[in-house]
């Protein structure tokens, strides 16, 4: 990994400060913002507060450039196009419904950041920062995650607000009166190859590094493989069916949570980084969300994730049986690639016993949901997605 020196990144950071300058949203002073890996995040200081009175006037935001290689390595490519398909995605979404109302989670409020500004010769976008809020991964490792961050809340229903909000999103991008609206999105071709890149193309090789993993499966798996990459060639879908427009990078680090919201108040949730929407598949939103919660409860023990992941199956609602399978698949390769989200030249973070069980979890994802062996399935933490009233023999999101 080749990252920027000090200085490199300080020159930008100037030339981006300077040219903010010229604008509403020129800063006094910033920091850099930890998290995420392919873009340069700060939190400004607005010299003058955007709108409102004193108490609420936006005084911070979020400033976010994007450059065509990793922020963390400048020796990997990146398409800069994904930054104007963000930012019609968030142009879009201002005018997305905000609050679900189900009886399993009650009022859920989703909101994303609203843009404010957006430069195209210098991929800069200014947003809406949240400030005071904190990303579900944070929350769920932490020791009292549901006794002090989430006082109002259980593990079910911070599960059954993400999956709400999820079927939401997936049936109105399907709408035909959002079809000119998200014709702007586009496909985000660079983004679904990078997907294809980091999950499909990927755990073959993940497993082939522990041969104790692949066991005699090689054969089984490529013929997986070769499937579901062709999935990412295909032309972008109608939102017909099971695929459509979805999130890209639906894991626990991308939505957050308010912790200071009361009793009374509805679970509010921020769902960020909006830069990998895309055309496809929507098991890659469900199973990469299931998988990454699961490996909350894998590698650091929090028992919490269980009801969670329960609450996500239920709050997302029925699937047809094939779209499930879909999910399994998807889910094991995501469990697998964990392998890769990481610092690769680091040690391994974990016991071997323990990253070895992680990859034959997910390789026997990948290969029951391939056979369609729901029995297995239903021991895993994938269960719930199989139980009576989840899944259907049709598709639910026509």
């Amino acid at each position: 990994m080749a990252p920027l020196t000090e200085a490199e990144e300080q020159a930008l950071a100037r030339r981006v400060r300077h040219q903010l300058a010229r604008t509403r949203y020129a800063v006094s002073a910033w920091t850099r913002l930890s998290g995420g890996t392919a873009n340069f995040l700060y939190r400004g200081v607005l010299i003058k507060p955007l709108g409102g009175n004193d108490s609420t006037a936006a005084k911070t935001v979020v400033v976010k450039w994007s450059t065509d290689f990793v922020a963390t390595n400048r020796d990997f490519p990146l398409d800069i196009t994904r930054c104007d398909c963000e930012e019609s995605m968030l142009q879009v979404l201002d005018g997305f419904p905000r609050t679900i109302t189900s009886p399993s989670s009650g009022a859920v409020e989703v909101r994303v950041p609203q843009l404010y500004h957006f430069d195209r010769e210098t991929h800069t976008q200014v947003l809406q920062d949240f400030a005071d809020t904190t990303d579900l991964t944070t929350i769920l490792q932490s020791p009292s995650a549901f006794q002090r961050t989430l006082p109002a809340s259980s593990p079910m229903i911070v599960g059954q607000a993400l999956g709400s909000w999820l079927r939401m999103f997936h049936s109105w991008a399907s709408m035909p009166a959002q079809k000119t609206l998200l014709e702007g999105v586009g496909p985000n071709q660079g983004m679904r190859r990078l997907k294809c890149l980091t999950t499909y193309d990927s755990f073959i090789e993940i497993l082939e590094r522990h041969p104790e993993a692949i066991g005699g499966y090689k054969d089984t798996l490529e013929d997986v493989q070769a499937v579901m990459k062709q999935e990412f060639e295909k032309p972008p879908a109608d939102g017909k069916g099971s695929s459509g427009l979805i999130h890209g990078d639906f894991w626990s680090g991308n939505p957050w949570r308010d912790p200071q919201q009361s009793v009374l108040e509805p679970n509010r949730l921020f769902v960020i980084d909006w830069e990998n929407v895309q055309h496809g598949h929507r098991a890659v939103d469900i199973g990469g969300m299931l998988a990454d919660l699961y490996e909350r409860k894998h590698f650091r023990g929090v028992a919490a994730i269980l009801p969670t992941i329960r609450g996500f199956v239920e709050g997302y609602g029925p699937l047809d049986i094939e779209s499930a399978f879909r999910v399994a698949i998807h889910a094991g390769v995501h469990l697998i690639c964990w392998y890769y989200r990481r610092d690769r030249n680091a040690p391994l973070p974990h016991p071997l016993p323990m990253v070895l069980a992680a990859l034959t979890l997910g390789r026997d994802l990948v290969l029951a949901g391939w056979r369609k062996d729901t029995e297995w399935l239903q021991t895993t933490f994938l269960g719930p997605l199989f139980a009576d009233g989840i899944v259907s023999s049709e598709s639910n999101h026509e």
